[in-house]
Parts: C-alpha cells; sequence; structure tokens
C-alpha cells in the first residue's frame, strides 16, 4: 500500500478525504493528516510518506512554501495540491515543482481518484527507474573498480583523488586492509598446436578471456583478499590485501595450478614486496611488472618473488669462476663433481654477511633455472614444482640459504642427467657406464663393440642415432669431466690425473686440456683450489 499524507485547515475536508480514499479501490491509505504547514513537515519528516496532498491556503503557510521544503530533501515524493479557486500564479508554481496534479475544491471523488492513480504511476516509474539504475550499476561496478584499481597502480590520477573514491565505494570493505602485495599474472603464449586448434574452433582469443575471471577467482580462492584489473589480454594485475608473504605465495601457487587445470597453459608471476600504506602501491605494482618480465630470464611459468630479481640485479655480471664452473658441471650432470665444488663453496659462504649470501646464492639459482628452461632436453615440469625463488624468499639465515641452494644445485644435475638418459635404451645406457669406466683403456670403439657384440660401424652409427652424440664426442667430453673432477683434489697430481682419463703423456694432456677448456691443468687448479 502506498501511504498518503493529507493536509488541510478544514477538519470536514480531511475526514471527506480520507472517505474517499478509502473507497477508492487504489492501493493508497491514509498515513496521516495535519491541519497546518509545520505539522505537515514534522510527520512528512518522520513518517515519510509515498505521496502528499497539499491544501494551497494553509494557517501558518502556503502548502507551496511546504511543497518546497520537501523538494529541497527529495525530488520524487508525488505532491498533490488542493485549492478553493484557480490561480494561474499557484499553478505555474505546482508545475515547477514537480506536482502530480492541481485540484479544486469541492473535489470530486471521480477527479481524485485520477490524480491518485497518477501518483500511483508517478511512484511505479521511479521505482521502476531506480531499479534499473541500481541494475546498471551494480553490472557496471566490477568495471569501475578494476578501472579504479588501474588508476591507482598505473598512477594514471592523482593517487589522494583515487583512494577517496575507493574509500567512498568501500573497496576494500571493513575487514581489509595492509599489507598490501601485488601480483602480476603474465599468461604464456599457446604453443603452434594449441594456438592452430584455437583457431580452428573459431576460439582464438577463448583462453585470454576466461584468463581474465579467473586470476582473482583463484587468489580468492585460498581466503585471500583479492581485487583484480586486466592490463591487457594476457597480462592480469591481482591486489592482496591483508596478505603475508606465506599468503600471497599460496593466492600465486593457486592461481598457477588454476589457470593450467581450466586453460591448459602456463602463466608466469611476479610477486611484489608487501607494503602498508594505498599509497605505496604503484611502486610495489612496479615491482610485480618487473618481476614478471623476468620470466624471459630465468624460465617461464615461474613464480618469481621481485626480492629475488633485486638480490641478483647488483652483480649480474660478476660471478665468481669457481660457481661457473659449478654451473658448468650441473650443466653436465656430473654429480660428484658439484658435490666436491659445493663442499669447498658453502664453506666460504657460510662465512660472508647474510645480504652477500642472498646475492650470490640467488644469483646463481637464476643461472640454474636458466640452464633448465634452455636446455632441450631437459623436461622442466617436476622441476617448477619447487619454486626455487619463492623458497629462497622466505629464508632469513644465510647456512639455511646455502643448505637449501646446495641441496637445489644436486637436485637440478641428477634432473639434467636423468632427462638426458631418459627414453635412452639400456643397451646404449650400458654403452655409456663402460666408456665412463674405461677411459683408461685403449681400443675404445673396437673394445666397445666387442662388450655390445655389434660390429664397430653399425655400433658407431646407432651410438650417435641414440644418444645424439658421436662415441668420440661423448668419449673426449666425459674424459674432460673427468679431468676436472679430479684435478679439484689437490693431493692428485697432474700426470695421476692423465693417466686415469686415458693420457698416457702428461705434456700431450696439457694441450689437449687446454684446447677443451682454456686453461691447462695448472691454470685450472690456481683458478678453481
Amino acid at each position: 500500500m502506498y501511504r498518503l499524507l493529507i493536509v488541510d485547515d478544514e477538519y470536514h475536508i480531511r475526514e471527506g478525504l480520507k472517505l474517499m480514499v478509502a473507497e477508492s479501490g487504489l492501493s493508497v491509505e491514509v498515513s496521516d493528516v495535519a491541519g497546518d504547514g509545520a505539522t505537515a513537515l514534522r510527520l512528512y519528516t518522520e513518517q515519510r510518506p509515498d505521496m502528499v496532498l497539499l491544501d494551497i491556503n494553509l494557517p501558518d503557510m502556503s502548502g507551496l512554501d511546504v511543497a518546497k521544503t520537501i523538494r529541497d530533501k527529495d525530488q520524487q515524493t508525488p505532491l498533490l495540491f488542493l485549492t478553493g479557486y484557480e490561480s494561474m500564479t499557484y499553478i505555474r508554481q505546482a508545475v515547477s515543482l514537480q506536482a502530480v496534479d492541481y485540484l479544486l475544491k469541492p473535489v470530486t471523488s471521480e477527479d481524485f481518484e485520477a490524480a491518485l492513480s497518477r501518483a500511483e504511476d508517478r511512484i511505479a516509474q521511479w521505482r521502476r527507474s531506480e531499479e534499473e539504475a541500481i541494475h546498471r550499476h551494480r553490472s557496471l561496478e566490477p568495471l569501475y573498480r578494476e578501472h579504479l584499481l588501474l588508476d591507482l597502480l598505473q598512477q594514471r590520477r592523482p593517487a589522494a583523488e583515487v583512494i577517496r573514491e575507493m574509500d567512498g565505494l568501500r573497496f576494500f570493505g571493513e575487514t581489509s586492509g595492509p599489507p598490501y602485495t601485488v601480483l602480476c599474472c603474465e599468461l604464456e603464449e599457446a604453443s603452434q598446436q594449441e594456438a592452430a586448434a584455437s583457431k580452428s574452433h573459431g576460439s582464438m582469443h577463448k583462453n585470454s578471456h576466461v584468463f581474465a575471471g579467473l586470476a582473482g577467482e583463484a587468489a580468492a580462492a585460498t581466503g585471500a583478499k583479492a581485487h583484480s584489473a586486466a592490463v591487457s589480454r594476457d597480462r592480469r594485475v591481482v591486489l592482496l590485501a591483508r596478505a603475508s608473504c606465506r599468503a600471497a605465495e599460496r593466492a600465486a601457487q593457486q592461481i598457477r595450478q588454476t589457470v593450467q587445470e581450466r586453460l591448459n597453459q602456463g602463466v608466469s608471476i611476479g610477486i611484489s614486496r608487501p607494503v602498508q600504506r594505498m599509497e605505496q602501491l604503484p611502486e610495489a605494482y612496479e615491482e610485480a611488472v618487473q618481476a614478471a618480465e623476468h620470466r624471459g630470464w630465468v624460465g617461464y611459468s615461474q613464480i618469481i618473488p621481485y626480492e629475488s630479481i633485486q638480490a641478483a640485479e647488483p652483480n649480474s655480471s660478476q660471478l665468481l669462476e669457481k660457481e661457473l664452473l659449478m654451473i658448468t658441471e650441473i650443466r653436465a650432470g656430473n654429480d660428484a663433481a658439484v658435490h666436491a665444488i659445493l663442499q669447498e663453496w658453502s664453506g666460504q659462504l657460510a662465512g660472508l654477511p647474510f645480504k652477500q649470501v642472498k646475492m650470490i646464492v640467488t644469483q646463481l639459482v637464476l643461472f640454474v633455472m636458466r640452464i633448465v628452461q634452455s636446455d632441450a632436453s631437459v623436461g622442466q615440469t617436476s622441476m617448477q614444482e619447487h619454486d626455487p625463488l619463492l623458497e629462497l624468499s622466505r629464508l632469513r639465515h644465510g647456512p639455511e640459504m646455502v643448505d637449501y641452494v646446495s641441496r637445489y644445485f644436486v637436485r637440478v644435475g641428477r634432473h639434467v642427467r636423468e632427462s638426458r638418459e631418459k627414453g635412452i635404451p639400456r643397451k646404449f645406457q650400458r654403452a655409456k657406464e663402460w666408456i665412463r669406466e674405461h677411459l683408461q683403456e685403449d681400443g675404445g670403439l673396437n673394445r666397445l663393440a666387442e662388450y655390445m657384440n655389434m660390429s664397430p660401424k653399425y655400433l658407431s652409427t646407432r651410438f650417435k642415432q641414440v644418444t645424439g652424440e658421436s662415441f668420440a664426442d661423448y668419449q673426449t667430453r666425459v674424459r674432460f669431466e673427468r679431468a676436472r673432477e679430479l684435478l679439484l683434489d689437490p693431493n692428485r697430481k697432474v700426470a695421476e690425473v692423465a693417466e686415469l682419463v686415458g693420457f698416457t703423456d702428461t705434456n700431450y694432456f696439457s694441450i689437449a686440456f687446454k684446447k677443451h677448456t682454456g686453461l691447462t691443468p695448472t691454470e685450472f687448479r690456481k683458478t678453481f683450489l
């Protein structure tokens, strides 16, 4: 029912109007009556009726003045005027106050009911408009929130202005607040085969469209207060509120897992350092973008904390030669050599300040991740599961960091070796083992052919087909890998090392070693011991 306030100074008129309302059959009821303007304004303020009927001539003020006061507060409530005589001045004022009708006394029930019906229609029309406006607002609000977030992060408008709008919108809600962390999620390109399949089904951009809503949803699924916005088709930024470092990492891992499961595509995620004030969010956004864009260097589909690339950048071109040797041995899958170098390297790092340790080990991890990424023979999926950069960002003590990185390097070396040997028939794995165990012996290919029960020519052809290296190239590589490993033992003489890897002439070994490594055995020892 619509509630009507009747304002007239004559009692019998008020009672007559009340009776007409009751007999009209309309969805209108009289909420109250008033005999003067002051009482009318008080009742309007207290009750907020749906419509008001005003006599123009009241004892204390004009009904038009009452209407003006109402209009100052409310532009929507339908107003109906009642007067004892017709006046163009009054009519014009009534029109200016958006009156629904202007009734002359004595009013007939037909005219009164028609006026009330028009008031009902006005209310219904306004409510429909209001509902449509609310619907439009709700449908546009997510887009508006995205624009606000990007305005702040990308500094498209003054931060104070954007933050005021966010506060007005209750952007973060009552339970959200610092610390704030920004994630930059970069969707990796689909493979050529996937792209062709997508194109053939007329849905080239389907994954990008789904990705737009997936990142924020996945982050929120971990319990984080997440707000996201699309920077571009394949880049989504996610703002986390009240997020610890661990919570940000969980959100990033959930996003990566969800995107892989739903889209069968990888996603690289840069994580900013946490900040305490919203004014610091543009800087946090830049950190997240820089970290995500580092994926071309550390490997795709990685989670990359900004702290990890910050730690490595100051000294990115100054790796010590011993560390470079360790990387070489990791690339070769030489477990024994990696262990030997790590033992001495760990002892040296243990005495350094934490910040210096963090810089060195993070830089080395980045280089090793590069190996995993660039080596076509090494599968990356299982290595990605360990997220070494995330693990490093959590550690706060030098010995912990050295211990973790040492274990990581050994794991990568083993992974490299196993990946290269994967798919090689067991027969040729035995051939490789035989070569490594018989470096001292003469005969080479012929002795191996006899061991394998094959002709030398057939063995040579098949060895290269299966392993990707010729017998001679493989034997030479293994000889010098073993030589480097043995030379790291200061108790062994160069002549002994030469003999153990199949050289009877020490001088010839020295010449061959320098040709292969760029250093003589003596120079190698001075550099790495």
